[in-house]
């Protein structure tokens, strides 16, 4: 015997609450932004499930909330790094013999080299990984370039407005040239 979960009717009064309601539309958006700015939240699967419930309607919202809350968690690593001084790395004990010869073998590696001359590269293709929440999602990721003092706050801004774009984009075009409702009207035959 098969279950068979049927999702769209709580879906669809969803969006109709949302829409019928802009304050709803709004806290949902708030919450994704404070979501977001943690580590470790599966942040742009939750974008692309607001993306997915509301469509075009949201792609603006959700584009701007999810390079506020990424520039957010920038600002926060940031922050932290100004606590620590130079003085205080002098106190952390030193790493195992295998763990020094590891970073030390990866200093001179040519590809390292790359990624440094191409870090803004590096880090949009970290921002749309699939599973980056695995190394921290995109606040985590966000936060640690923010406490390696790699990026300006413009230039890490610039990427961060890059890299965040294509999914919305996509769900603009989508609607504006009606592949949506031809790839759902094409799927209906198959259910």
């Amino acid at each position: 015997m098969a279950i068979q979960l049927d999702i769209s009717p709580m879906l669809s009064a969803l969006r109709d609450e949302a829409s019928a309601s802009q304050i709803t539309g709004w806290a949902l958006l708030l919450l994704y932004t404070v979501l977001l700015v943690m580590p470790f939240v599966p942040g742009a699967e939750i974008g692309l499930a607001l993306l997915l419930v509301f469509g075009a309607a949201m792609a603006w919202s959700v584009y701007a909330a999810t390079v506020l809350a990424l520039s957010i968690a920038f600002a926060v690593g940031r922050l932290a790094s100004r606590s620590r001084s130079p003085a205080s790395f002098r106190n952390i004990p030193l790493a195992s013999d295998a763990a020094t010869s590891l970073l030390e073998g990866l200093r001179n590696r040519p590809w390292i080299h790359g990624l440094m001359r191409f870090r803004w590269l590096a880090l949009a293709l970290l921002i749309n990984m699939p599973g980056n929440t695995v190394i921290g999602g995109g606040g985590g990721i966000a936060m640690a370039v923010g406490y390696s003092r790699t990026f300006t706050y413009p230039a890490f801004l610039a990427c961060a407005a890059v890299a965040v774009a294509p999914v919305p984009a996509l769900v603009l075009l989508a609607e504006v040239t009606g592949f949506g409702e031809r790839l759902g009207r094409w799927l209906g035959h198959f259910v």
